[in-house]
């Protein structure tokens, strides 16, 4: 069985500016073709991370994969036994992990989530949602995220897509133990072919907050029918008042790029994103602002622009100097510090596509180019003020495979990040360097 050499790049970022320093952990060898999935609860010692171990055939095993930090030393590993269910993530709560399991029962006509102890393959399972369907090809989706503290988990259940129905979806808290705590049916007036929910956070109280987007399709009867204006809105639930708020996060004069959303120390939300002058998808700089979560109101906010300098090296020869928007980078995450500070990521990720035309056989044959490149790191203090942002240059190329083995992972530790991707050992060099 081949080996897929797994790099981990621990990104060391200290407090003082002048300090900034990226250090290289020894390489890992992971046996076979794998991908790291998504983190379980961490701390500034060791994480655990869940891992797709890829087969010739079938699906990817998963396995519960310990490390320990900074040193990115393996520590135990355990395969996570399905009894023939579909597996569709694992999740941490009171310090157990849980499997989460979706299938389809095609009597009733619905895909139905169940959960059980990961380590235990006898545990029994618990039903934790259901979602009615009429075509097979339209299933609706479920969506889980652990709360603040790890207490709690909110499942999301979004019924099937129909496309000039409003949006709606339905939201259930459980505690650690798996225990209904309550659930309520959200509706809202947007339809649903223009909603979406990019963002999900629990807080330690159990209050929801979704980041979301709409896209505001103009009537048929306009000739500009298909332009979009795109909207960004935080929603808020609060189950104690029963009460449901919306915050629109809007720039004048500028595009929003992309956000996400991540809770302070303090308790209060923090967003941030990327912002570009015009609507041409590219980043002009960052976006920063804090929210009260019990009043809605922004606390601070603050746009930092791209330097030049910064620019400049994602660039070279007569480029440098003009003033340069980075495009294709897309934000990933955003993570606290153990200082107090957070951290915000974007990857610069698109496609290519060649086509062939065989004249013997008449078939035009295409090829997929998935590149995953640079990486953008921005470090914010406590307040919401930019600190520095620093480029990692990595390129990732692959065809054909939906990049499954590109991409990154970011794990906060008691220095700074870490960022974790695949790589080659041919660019180890190139990249210490």
């Amino acid at each position: 069985m081949r080996q897929l050499f797994f790099i981990i790049l621990a990104v060391i970022f200290l407090q003082e500016l002048t300090a900034q320093k990226i250090n290289w952990s020894p390489e890992l060898s992971i046996r076979g073709k794998a991908k790291m999935k998504r983190l379980l609860k961490l701390d500034s010692a060791s994480f655990s991370a869940v891992l797709a171990h890829y087969k010739a055939f079938g699906d990817p095993d998963a396995y519960i994969q310990d490390f320990s930090l900074p040193e990115m030393n393996f520590g135990g590993e355990q395969m996570i036994q399905t009894n023939n269910q579909n597996l569709e993530s694992l999740v941490e709560l009171g310090n157990q992990v849980y499997a989460l399991f979706i299938n389809t029962d095609t009597e009733k006509n619905q895909i139905i989530a169940n959960a059980r102890l990961a380590r235990n393959s006898a545990a029994k399972l618990t039903s934790i949602g259901s979602i009615d369907y009429k075509k097979s090809n339209h299933k609706g989706t479920f969506d889980f995220v652990e709360s603040q503290d790890y207490s709690k988990l909110l499942v999301i259940e979004s019924p099937p897509y129909e496309k000039y129905n409003m949006e709606k979806f339905r939201l259930t808290m459980y505690n650690d133990s798996l225990k209904q705590l309550w659930t309520t049916e959200i509706k809202l007036p947007y339809l649903d072919q223009e909603f979406k929910i990019i963002g999900k956070q629990v807080d330690e109280n159990g209050n929801v907050f979704l980041l979301t987007t709409y896209n505001n399709v103009l009537s048929k009867q306009n000739k500009n029918r298909g332009a979009m204006i795109k909207n960004y809105t935080v929603l808020v639930y609060n189950n104690r008042k029963n009460k449901l708020k919306e915050f629109d996060i809007q720039l004048k004069d500028k595009w929003v790029n992309g956000l996400n959303m991540s809770f302070k120390k303090d308790g209060n939300l923090m967003v941030g994103g990327f912002y570009n002058d015009t609507k041409e998808g590219a980043s002009s700089g960052t976006i920063c602002m804090t929210i009260d979560k019990d009043s809605i109101v922004i606390k601070n906010k603050s746009l930092n622009p791209f330097s030049d300098g910064f620019t400049n090296q994602f660039v070279s020869g007569r480029q440098q100097s003009k003033k340069m928007d980075l495009k294709d980078f897309h934000f990933d995450y955003f993570v606290n510090g153990h200082d107090g500070s957070m951290y915000m990521t974007a990857e610069q990720y698109f496609v290519r596509t060649s086509s062939y035309f065989d004249q013997r056989t008449g078939v035009t044959n295409y090829t997929y180019y998935y590149h995953y490149n640079d990486i953008i790191v921005v470090k914010i203090d406590s307040d919401g003020k930019e600190l520095w942002t620093k480029k990692i240059a990595k390129k990732q190329v692959t065809s054909n495979d939906n990049g499954d083995y590109s991409g990154y992972v970011v794990v906060p530790n008691k220095n700074g990040i870490s960022v974790i991707y695949n790589d080659n050992l041919k660019n180890f060099e190139e990249n210490e360097a």
